[in-house]
């Protein structure tokens, strides 16, 4: 079965730029950009398609390379947005080749963005940040303000959907506000009542913020509609009103189904009706939106599998084409040091003796440090250091066998420790400092220093007490 997405986080991650769209005017993009950002607007993906194509035909008569590059990546974003993420891709490589013989930082900001909008549907997430980084590193060099701005924006609003805590989304949001102005908005009421629906919270602050939502549906474009009906049928389902709920699902489901580029939306619906036709014992209407969510999921999966394929493959023979750039570039420094070595050579030698002399009063001085150390903390403190590196589960358990009269002191002075806040314990013991932790744990410093307050706090220790010492000593 399709998990339980709502489908407001479908309709973040298949249209997070409606409300952008319908707030924005783009007279500042490229005719091919801004007219498409039109269409997209109006939600007229075939339109849209139908445009670059034949844009793509006339570019290509007249050889204008930038051009066909903007009708390649304008093609590539619309399909993807109609779930053909194969095709996507496609078109995007061919954009890329086009690319290697103009410097155009819009153009190669908005290609990378795709890619990284791409990788993201198919849920390869690393790479998808590596290509919304690289989009990054070209969006710097764009000269128009607006332009800038646009694209950063489209490429932080898709980033977060791989890292919901990214550090960049304060930015993100005042990006977005200094664009799009702070007017409330159907999303935005939309958004506010799902958290309170999700919760089961504050329902009839739920329904406040629904009738504000449904108060702006005459500005609102129809996938905006459909999204504030299908929190209608969450909050009614939540209030167990089976009927109600009912009847707002289908609603969506109607816009939903006359919009060319949400199946994924889809599926989620079909699931949901299904699941409320069950609880209303319909089990023959049940079965059948469950037969369209099967039908609708295979095809997806399938085509999601073959973009997944040709993604993957490309990515190899980029890491590949890397790899040789990597060899080709350590041939040259190796030359280069060569020569550089025999011409100074003559003024080197002097000072070699004394460089070498003093290397290994250093490496004998940390030799002995570190020997100290592991007297110290006895012989197991590598194995619990690398395991710790390599973010091993093993850790803590090893830690506990190494410490056991630390930790037992530890359990016996707070015996409600969890065990994150014994493993955060343990890195204090390990003496590692705020940064070292922020690297092991993939938090802000901010984030360490919160956990050391929280941790005090449970240990009963006064403001007066450091907690390192404390754990040191313990």
């Amino acid at each position: 079965m399709f998990p339980n997405f709502r489908i407001k986080a479908l309709y973040l991650i298949f249209f997070s730029f409606t409300t952008f769209f319908n707030a924005q005017d783009f007279s500042f993009q490229p005719e091919p950009i801004k007219t498409t950002l039109e269409y997209r607007k109006r939600l007229d993906a075939e339109g849209a398609l139908k445009f670059n194509i034949d844009a793509l035909k006339q570019y290509e008569e007249n050889n204008n390379t930038k051009g066909i590059i903007m009708a390649y990546t304008n093609i590539g974003s619309i399909l993807s947005g109609l779930d053909r993420n194969k095709e996507s891709l496609e078109y995007l490589d061919k954009a890329k080749k086009e690319l290697l013989s103009i410097n155009d930082p819009l153009l190669k900001a908005n290609l990378y963005n795709e890619y990284g909008r791409n990788y993201t549907r198919l849920g390869l997430y690393e790479q998808s940040n590596a290509a919304f980084d690289r989009a990054k590193s070209y969006i710097k060099k764009i000269s128009n303000l607006k332009q800038r701005e646009f694209a950063l924006a489209y490429n932080y609003s898709w980033k977060q959907q791989n890292f919901p805590k990214d550090k960049n989304l304060d930015s993100l949001q005042a990006i977005k506000k200094r664009i799009m102005g702070s007017k409330p908005n159907i999303t935005s009421y939309t958004r506010t009542a799902d958290k309170f629906i999700a919760e089961k919270i504050h329902l009839d602050s739920a329904e406040y913020y629904m009738n504000k939502a449904l108060a702006l549906s005459r500005e609102a474009s129809e996938i905006e509609k459909a999204t504030a009906w299908f929190s209608y049928g969450d909050l009614y389902n939540v209030k167990g009103n089976k009927e109600k709920a009912l009847e707002y699902y289908l609603k969506s489901l109607d816009i939903f189904q006359k919009t060319e580029n949400t199946p994924a939306s889809l599926l989620t619906i079909y699931d949901t009706i299904s699941s409320v036709y069950k609880s209303l014992n319909e089990i023959e209407k049940s079965n059948e939106y469950l037969r369209k969510y099967t039908i609708l999921s295979d095809n997806i999966s399938k085509n999601e599998k073959e973009a997944i394929n040709l993604a993957v493959n490309k990515l190899i023979d980029l890491k590949h084409e890397e790899k040789e750039k990597e060899r080709q570039m350590f041939y040259f420094i190796v030359i280069i040091i060569v020569i550089s070595f025999v011409l100074l050579l003559y003024f080197i030698r002097k000072i070699y003796i004394k460089k070498v002399l003093k290397k290994e009063k250093i490496l004998e001085k940390k030799t002995i440090e570190t020997d100290v150390l592991k007297l110290k903390v006895n012989s197991s403190f590598d194995e619990i250091i690398q395991l710790m590196e390599s973010r091993s589960p093993l850790f803590l358990i090893r830690f506990k066998e190494v410490y056991p009269e630390f930790y037992e002191k530890l359990i016996t002075h707070t015996p409600e420790l969890t065990e994150h806040d014994i493993k955060f314990s343990a890195y204090i013991r390990l003496n590692l400092t705020n940064k070292e932790i922020c690297q092991y744990e993939n938090i802000s410093l901010r984030g360490i220093e919160t956990k050391r307050y929280r941790l005090k706090k449970k240990l009963k220790l006064s403001s007066g007490i450091d907690l390192q010492k404390w754990i040191l000593e313990l």
